[in-house]
């Protein structure tokens, strides 16, 4: 019989893995075997017929699921560690024997989630600094020499807020079989490792790259790089490239679009609930009282949290104060003396959510990204790199993280959350997801097609929420169609994975698969064509281009309640701020600003539509007794 204590563990352990169902990355556990040490270490069986040549060397794979072969943990670029931590990525050094692709490579360094894909628990950091590794499964008809024709090449981006994420989580066996496409999975680097803009580094940099800061958009564009020169062997298409990604994926699908190093490298995009946020360096690296503040876990909050740590400094003031006597180049060397882990540790520290880790992101350096918001961007014909693209998100996106805010939801008996205030917390649900909708789809929309109004830019929404209802959680309810809900559905796999009561079930399975199928053909067909038009085998109904008026975004659903259809669904800045302003139920107005700030200036998505005459005079009472950046504590 369990004791107290381990009742407690278990009761802990079991609050994780159901806030992890909560969040609806249900993808992480379709691959319950990679997270088992013992397997993720057995190498599959070689097979020769995936026998290829690259630029660095030959590789072989296997035979996999559903009609495939594929090779995993192909070196993209040369491992960034010693003096290439923060450097932008090198070429992959030549393997002179024949390379291996049978196992997955280790996630890039985080702190520790299911997202990782790594053996852990909370507080451990896991994976490892050397990870610039991907991942390429391709139809297996292609044969022992790649075929004549050239298939579409799809490149995952994975999410995971730019912080946690691991390409071998994501093989797509089902999407590369049944579409006819080239599917690549990546890593790049993540957390402080990934994004890190500090004036020391700038200053002591060898060229612009290694000065931006943005070293995980870097590694992306360094693997785009890579498929450049090599898919040809894998029976890919270079001339024929879609990127595609999901939350923080889609916002590097959003950098790459706005990024001229870019340029060339891919030809269609698809945004999956992702956002357009850019920082500024100010805001990406000074101190939170500083007259510019920065974030919490700024560059410099960083330096002094290490300083701290490591004892040379006994406070905040006094790290502060050896920071300022401190030269670039001993700034710099201090940074590249720390371990992964000192890094990552420091940074969560700074955050009141420790457990949720958000860091500065995607730099307007000048260089890799340019200095304009990205709304400034995508509204020239010239600003960015203009493809086809496909953009939209959950309906309910916000609920994934609402669930499990002690705000809005309690924890009875430690595991089963319990919505505080019904009512609250759809209202609020709709508030916070409405800025997905916005920021990372019908602004964005509005302004490229307007740009550029014959590129083709396609809008859906994903309203599917037949998740179960048990006596531990009413899912539908909480959840909803929620962040991550719609990626198992573009992959076609809903695997057991963890024997959770959050899981599919039977009676959601006819349902759920007609939608899988239909979204997979829409994906396929963009891929292959640059339009989703009526699905790879032209049997859907017809998805057409974004425009303001008449039915411009499909609404991806399950049959029983509608199906897949063009709707006209447009939300807009000003119908957000009227809605905020007219809400007789909001407590304050301090809780109306903070609503406000919350939706224009401080969160994930975007801080390009911030009106600060509006907040000014916000409902008549004004904000002006409210320093936006008070409400700090929401980055």
């Amino acid at each position: 019989m369990l004791d107290k204590r381990q009742l407690s563990k278990l009761a802990a352990t079991i609050a994780v893995l159901a806030v992890t169902a909560i969040a609806a990355y249900t993808l992480l556990t379709n691959n319950s075997a990679e997270l088992d040490s013992d397997t993720a270490a057995r190498p599959y069986k070689a097979d020769p017929a995936t026998l290829r040549d690259t630029d660095s060397g030959q590789v072989i794979g296997f035979s996999d699921s559903n009609n495939t072969f594929s090779w995993l943990g192909i070196p993209y670029a040369a491992s960034p560690v010693g003096d290439l931590r923060w450097r932008a990525p090198q070429p992959p050094e030549q393997w002179p024997q024949q390379l291996a692709a049978l196992k997955s490579t280790p996630a890039c360094a985080q702190s520790w989630s299911f997202l990782a894909g790594e053996i852990g628990e909370l507080g451990d950091v896991v994976g490892s600094e050397d990870c610039l590794y991907l991942n390429i499964t391709a139809p297996r008809q292609l044969g022992v020499a790649a075929s004549e024709t050239k298939l579409p090449v799809m490149l995952w981006i994975h999410g995971g807020a730019n912080t946690a994420g691991s390409a071998r989580l994501y093989r797509g066996q089902n999407i590369a079989a049944d579409q006819q496409v080239i599917f690549v999975s990546i890593n790049y680097r993540l957390g402080p490792l990934g994004w890190f803009s500090h004036s020391a580094l700038r200053n002591t940099a060898i060229n612009p790259e290694d000065a931006s800061g943005n070293y995980g958009l870097l590694d992306i564009i360094a693997a785009l790089q890579w498929v450049q020169s090599n898919i040809q062997a894998f029976g890919g298409d270079a001339n024929n490239v879609t990127v595609f990604g999901e939350s923080a994926g889609g916002r590097n699908v959003f950098g790459l679009l706005a990024s001229p190093l870019a340029k060339g490298l891919f030809h269609k995009a698809i945004s999956q609930s992702g956002s357009t946020r850019t920082e500024s360096q100010a805001r990406a690296e000074n101190f939170v009282d500083a007259q510019q503040p920065g974030w919490p876990n700024s560059s410099n909050e960083v330096l002094a949290q290490l300083l701290i740590n490591q004892k040379t400094a006994t406070d905040r003031d006094e790290a502060q104060i050896d920071l300022n006597s401190m030269a670039d180049k001993a700034i710099a060397a201090l940074l590249r003396q720390q371990t992964p882990e000192m890094l990552i540790k420091a940074t969560m520290q700074l955050m009141d959510q420790p457990s949720i880790l958000r860091i500065p992101q995607l730099f307007r350096d000048g260089h890799v990204l340019p200095s304009q918001p990205m709304a400034e961007l995508f509204s020239q014909t010239d600003g960015y790199n203009a493809v086809p693209m496909i953009m939209g998100a959950n309906r309910d996106e916000e609920k994934s993280f609402m669930a499990r805010d002690p705000e809005f939801t309690s924890q009875q008996f430690g595991l089963r959350p319990s919505i505080r205030d019904s009512e609250r917390y759809a209202r609020y649900a709709a508030y916070y997801s409405q800025r997905w909708h916005m920021f990372g789809g019908n602004q964005m929309a509005l302004l490229m097609g307007a740009a550029n109004p014959d590129i083709g830019i396609y809008s859906y929404r994903f309203d599917w929420d037949e998740s179960p209802s048990t006596w531990l959680v009413n899912l539908p309810t909480l959840v909803g169609a929620g962040h991550g809900t719609e990626i198992s559905f573009v992959f076609n796999e809903f695997g057991d994975g963890l024997n959770l009561p959050f899981k599919y079930t039977e009676a959601s399975e006819p349902g759920r698969t007609a939608l899988s199928k239909a979204m997979m053909s829409y994906w396929g067909q963009f891929a292959h064509h640059g339009s989703p038009d009526k699905g790879l085998f032209q049997q859907q109904p017809a998805w057409t281009p974004w425009r303001a008026t008449n039915a411009n975004t499909m609404i991806l659903d399950s049959p029983a309640d509608g199906g897949w259809r063009m709707e006209h669904y447009n939300p807009t800045p000003e119908d957000l701020m009227q809605r905020i302003e007219a809400d007789s139920k909001i407590d304050s107005q301090e809780q109306r600003c903070r609503l406000f700030v919350e939706s224009f200036l401080i969160s994930q998505h975007s801080s390009d539509f911030w009106d600060t005459e509006r907040y000014n005079a916000l409902a008549g009472g004004g904000c002006s007794d409210y320093d936006p950046y008070q409400f700090g504590d929401l980055l």
